[in-house]
């Protein structure tokens, strides 16, 4: 089974340890629009992609070989000093290191991929840096103000009326394009809503491959709201997905047990209807991160739910029996 997840941070890296326990022919897609902390000082300093969303997929995917061997605690370390090197992630700095070494980005993370044994595909979501600017609406006053940068983004206390990038249409990596338009499963999210997930819609070749791809597509929502969805339930977040991505049709809409306030069908994503599922899918700690176990169990169900209803539709069709792709 050919996945392919896109998204960024955390949310990305969940996806990414639970898909480990499904398939091996993983590609993450990473958003390539933050320009804070460690990856931002990088990106400013050498002109490179960020790398920090790169180093959470690479951690992510690390072999159970490397995981033994200490392979993620040594990128995810992250130095403390009174210097230059304080607040610096390791792994980033390595990845900076392969870029300026190889001149090629995809090649600088497939080196970085082979000396630490770390398994999949990870790809970034644009061939440049992407600048995100926001128009915010305060909830108080009604006043709406532009903001600009990822990080702004994210902590842009009020409602987010748009979103763009520039440049507006980037390059990007046909490894990616491809990867999507093979997909037998691809998975949005879950994750920084507008600075993470729809800044890959806003990415041309990745929004227009997504619409020729006819793998089963899932929305995985946050579990929690963040300030980047203030003032938006869980329709209004599925209707901003349906606006940045043009309509993209969605199979299925992974939540949380909490998420939603039924379990039936949300007809939010013309042209089809998109199935909600509701499954526990939280750590037991926090009920706003995803535990990759849980997650893993919900996804299985998802695809094998997702791959019965296409042969049934394909029977129904073609009067004789299909076989699923997954």
């Amino acid at each position: 089974m050919k996945v392919v997840c896109l998204g960024g941070g955390h949310g990305l890296h969940a996806t990414l340890q639970a898909m480990r326990l499904i398939t091996t022919d993983i590609t993450a897609i990473v958003c390539v629009g933050d320009d804070g902390g460690s990856s931002g000082r990088l990106r400013e300093e050498f002109g490179v992609l960020p790398p920090g969303d790169i180093r959470m997929a690479l951690s992510a995917l690390a072999s159970e070989q490397a995981r033994q061997r200490g392979v993620v605690e040594l990128l995810q370390h992250r130095f403390t000093s009174e210097g230059e090197l304080n607040g610096h992630a390791l792994g980033n700095l390595i990845l900076a290191a392969q870029w300026q070494r190889e001149k090629d980005a995809l090649k600088g993370i497939r080196s970085v991929q082979t000396i630490f044994a770390i398994d999949g595909t990870v790809i970034p979501g644009a061939k440049v840096p992407l600048n995100l600017t926001a128009e915010v609406q305060d909830p108080a006053t009604g006043a709406v103000s532009e903001v600009h940068s990822q990080r702004e983004v994210a902590k842009a206390s009020g409602k987010i009326l748009s979103l763009r990038i520039n440049p507006e249409d980037p390059p990007a990596f046909k490894e990616a394009v491809k990867a999507i338009e093979e997909a037998d499963v691809i998975t949005l999210g879950p994750g920084s809503w507008y600075s993470s997930l729809l800044v890959h819609m806003l990415v041309p070749d990745l929004r227009e491959a997504l619409h020729r791809s006819h793998a089963r597509k899932i929305l995985l929502m946050n579990l929690v709201a963040d300030w980047e969805t203030t003032g938006l339930d869980v329709e209004g977040q599925i209707e901003a997905f349906r606006t940045y991505s043009q309509n993209l049709t969605v199979d299925a809409i992974l939540t949380g047990d909490q998420g939603a306030k039924d379990s039936g069908e949300l007809d939010r994503l013309p042209p089809t209807r998109a199935t909600v599922y509701r499954r526990r899918v939280a750590t037991g700690k926090n009920s706003g991160v995803h535990d990759p176990v849980r997650l893993a169990s919900a996804l299985k169900d998802v695809i094998e739910d997702l791959t019965v209803k296409s042969r049934d539709f394909t029977t129904d069709f073609r009067g004789s029996e299909a076989v699923g792709n997954v």
